[in-house]
């Protein structure tokens, strides 16, 4: 059986790695401190934060789904977008979680770069099994055949995010309250993260981690259309080759993107980018067009505890 092991560090992971964050504070906990490529948010009290890594759902104009399947019909605007993936959220009812339970994921994803230096192989996948708490507040995964649990972010469950009002201003209204409570202290020359940013990095983080119920998934996607910087991008392509339509974020260095389908708007994967050049004095020089992150869900479902399939 393997050993279940409860890691802290006060540092959190890079922040232009945001929506890895799970991933690569497991992989540091295991492996030793990570390169100190980019500013990194500290908090008090040793929080291992990060900031998730952008993005929401959207689709786009024209787009054509890759693998036979049919066109998209075209919306008009961000806000449209958020209307229909909303509206299918309801049709997708999927399994519902119970108290103490854990939904298991198993995605495909380019891997860090072998030279060490900053962002993912493109060239390269690996698969990568993840479980996450129904109460959204411990993640833990299999790293060199030990079963590491480590602290979750934004720390938000489906039962945090199901309580009344279950309305875009509502839910949004959670998440925002919960990153002010934090009291994050971001470290560096460089000004921290916007709220909208880190509003938008945090539903990003819940709505690719966590079983939520169809209706605070409608209310996140209609939320998402609202915060200020969130625009759709067509004809992304997730780590498994699929293409998808993603509600995006561009913040101060990155964008990220959350992939679906552009029929069904299933959620597909992920994909960020550097988009401008960024050389920190203490790692090399990062250059725009550097892939941040590149993922591809294949399966998830709710187990009773972290380590089961």
């Amino acid at each position: 059986m393997s050993t279940i092991k409860d890691f802290r560090r006060d540092t959190p992971p890079m922040t232009a790695q945001a929506e890895n964050a799970a991933r690569a504070r497991l992989l540091a906990a295991a492996r030793g401190p990570e390169p100190r490529s980019a500013p990194r948010p500290v908090r008090r009290l040793g929080w291992q934060a990060a900031v998730a890594g952008a993005l929401a759902v959207a689709i786009g104009t024209g787009v054509v789904v890759a693998r036979d399947q049919p066109r998209v019909v075209p919306v008009a605007n961000v806000r449209e977008l958020g209307e229909r993936a909303a509206q299918a959220a309801y049709d997708d009812r999927g399994q519902v979680p119970g108290p103490g339970q854990w939904l298991y994921i198993r995605e495909r994803r380019a891997p860090q770069s072998e030279d060490g230096g900053y962002g993912v192989d493109v060239s390269r996948r690996v698969v990568w099994e993840q479980w996450t708490s129904v109460d959204g507040k411990q993640v833990a995964a299999m790293v060199d055949g030990k079963l590491l649990v480590q602290g979750n972010h934004p720390g938000l469950g489906a039962a945090d995010l199901a309580r009344q009002p279950v309305t875009p201003e509502g839910v949004l209204a959670k998440i925002r309250q919960r990153l002010e409570d934090m009291h994050m202290v971001w470290g560096g020359s460089e000004p921290p993260p916007s709220m909208d940013e880190q509003l938008f990095q945090a539903v990003y983080q819940l709505m690719g981690t966590q079983a939520l119920p169809p209706e605070v998934r409608a209310a996140l996607f209609r939320g998402l259309a609202t915060i200020p910087g969130v625009s759709f991008t067509e004809n992304v392509v997730d780590a498994d080759g699929r293409r998808g339509v993603a509600f995006s974020h561009t913040g101060a260095r990155a964008r990220y993107d959350l992939i679906l389908d552009p029929v069904d708007f299933r959620f597909l994967g992920t994909y960020g980018v550097q988009t401008t050049k960024y050389d920190h004095p203490s790692s090399s020089v990062i250059e725009a067009g550097t892939p941040l992150t590149l993922t591809a869900r294949l399966d998830a479902k709710v187990v009773d505890g972290p380590g089961q399939r």
